[in-house]
């Protein structure tokens, strides 16, 4: 993520999925906290449909 608007992106995408809260997103990075691991396709998958990878 380079700018504000790709924050904002990635920030709207996690919003989207159940099962995890979002902490905070800034340039280079993302924190959520999620009830368990069986978010992670769905993470990756809107992820990647907004132009970005997870990287844990």
């Amino acid at each position: 993520m380079g700018c504000e608007h790709c924050v904002k992106s990635v920030r709207e995408a996690l919003e989207e999925i159940k099962g995890i809260k979002v902490l905070d997103v800034k340039i280079g990075s993302a924190e959520i906290e999620a009830e368990n691991d069986s978010v992670l396709n769905e993470i990756r998958e809107k992820l990647d449909d907004v132009g970005y990878d997870l990287v844990r």
